[in-house]
């Protein structure tokens, strides 16, 4: 027996209320989506405390479209929810993104996961990583509807970010990074299975791309997708975008899984077409990564998609802070297939992620960055310290984040003259 397609509704245009509406519409109608008198959570993107210009947060109007749509099925209960990034502030997140003007504006609630202390262990069944339990928010679980609020991403740490990856926002900092300390797709297919959303709205109307979900260049893109399935929607967003799905090492486990479609014959588009629709987005981190940086011995026979990407994050950002010249003939290794002559020096070798383990017998004085994948920013601060930096102890703290903070703007002037060269080359792109 065949699988049932998955529908996929997608809306193109100006106006955003009025794409939400189409896009619920097409979907069945609020009305046949959200049930009369129950509780309804809006999980947004609101991972970091940046302004909605930035496209780092799901756009605070979206958000306020979703909810003005919501209430005409007569919900009793409607609850804006997040937890934000590891050591960010849930609260100042959602007033720097414009999200917590919205909800009092709108008359729903904020609540900030992080700070939640009603909690449920909720058993993993089947888990594919080590996380064989989560606790999740009582609210959370009880709700009778999950509305999951992505911001549709291109960016070098995890390829695509949207419906799939958003869930990652439902657990408190503790499990989420142990989760970053392992096999970061598996644990995010664990946390899927304990905490289903039910719906899911992608905000696409400025899309994010670039090299980092924490400095993305905005996209016009001007469309929202609606899907009740995870996988279907983030392989259409993919699609309408020109990002190469096999570079996205999530989605066929994802499907495996048995969270949606992945096969686009399994999948049908209604509303605006894929075609009419298309819009390229920038995706400055494809290439031969073992030959992308000649200046530097990179050995990344075996690595995932997401160490791939953050090993580009951080050779460019050496670029960006004027630290990439003076660290050249450093060997960089990600993945467990690679072979490394024992003349190299330990002092010269950085091994990135977990899998890398295995080459501290072979060189035991090695920088070796641990997690699954590494602390996004871990590369590039080890070769410039010469110390390994991976987010352990009071690093996040005391050098990490100060780091990042210090770097920000030079950062942020390097992507966008990198965008403005791409532009120049491809004019069809945006």
């Amino acid at each position: 027996m065949s699988k049932a397609k998955s529908l996929v509704a997608l809306a193109k245009g100006d106006d955003i209320q009025a794409n939400v509406t189409k896009v619920f519409d097409l979907m069945g109608g609020v009305e046949n989506v959200i049930r009369k008198g129950t509780t309804v959570v809006l999980k947004p993107n609101a991972g970091h405390a940046e302004p909605p210009e930035t496209s780092v947060c799901t756009n605070p109007e979206v958000v306020r479209a979703v909810i003005r749509e919501v209430k005409k099925a007569q919900p009793k209960r409607i609850i804006v929810a997040e937890a934000a990034a590891i050591g960010c502030d849930t609260l100042e997140c959602f007033k720097v993104s414009g999200i917590q003007a919205v909800a009092e504006e709108e008359g729903v609630e904020l609540m900030d996961i992080k700070r939640d202390k009603d909690l449920v262990k909720v058993a993993v069944r089947g888990f594919r990583s080590n996380i064989d339990s989560v606790k999740l928010p009582r609210f959370l679980l009880e709700a009778d509807h999950l509305i999951n609020l992505p911001i549709l991403k291109a960016h070098a740490s995890m390829v695509f970010s949207g419906a799939l990856k958003n869930i990652k926002g439902v657990v408190q900092d503790k499990v989420h990074m142990d989760m970053h300390k392992q096999n970061l797709t598996m644990a995010m297919m664990d946390v899927w299975s304990v905490c289903r959303a039910d719906i899911n709205i992608m905000d696409a109307h400025r899309a994010a791309s670039g090299y980092s979900p924490h400095m993305p260049v905005p996209i016009e893109s001007h469309m929202i997708l609606g899907s009740k399935d995870p996988v279907a929607i983030d392989r259409v967003a993919c699609e309408v975008t020109g990002i190469d799905t096999t570079a996205v090492d999530y989605f066929k486990v994802a499907e495996e899984t048995g969270l949606g479609n992945y096969d686009m014959d399994q999948i049908e588009v209604v509303g605006n077409t894929i075609e009419e629709s298309f819009m390229k987005m920038w995706i400055p981190y494809i290439g031969d990564m073992s030959t992308r940086w000649p200046e530097y011995d990179v050995r990344c026979k075996g690595g995932c998609s997401s160490c791939q990407a953050l090993l580009a994050i951080n050779m460019e950002e050496l670029k960006a802070v004027g630290a990439y010249d003076e660290n050249a003939g450093m060997t960089v290794v990600i993945g467990g297939l690679n072979e490394i002559p024992e003349d190299i020096p330990d002092e010269k070798i950085v091994l990135h992620g977990n899998c890398t383990r295995k080459y501290l017998k072979q060189h035991p004085g090695a920088y070796h960055i641990l997690g699954c994948p590494p602390n996004e920013p871990a590369l590039y601060l080890t070769i410039q310290r010469h110390e390994t930096i991976d987010g352990t102890g009071d690093q996040e703290d005391e050098i990490i984040r100060p780091c990042m903070a210090r770097d920000a703007q030079v950062w942020h002037d390097y992507v966008f003259a990198k965008f403005e060269e791409y532009k120049k080359e491809n004019p069809e792109a945006k």
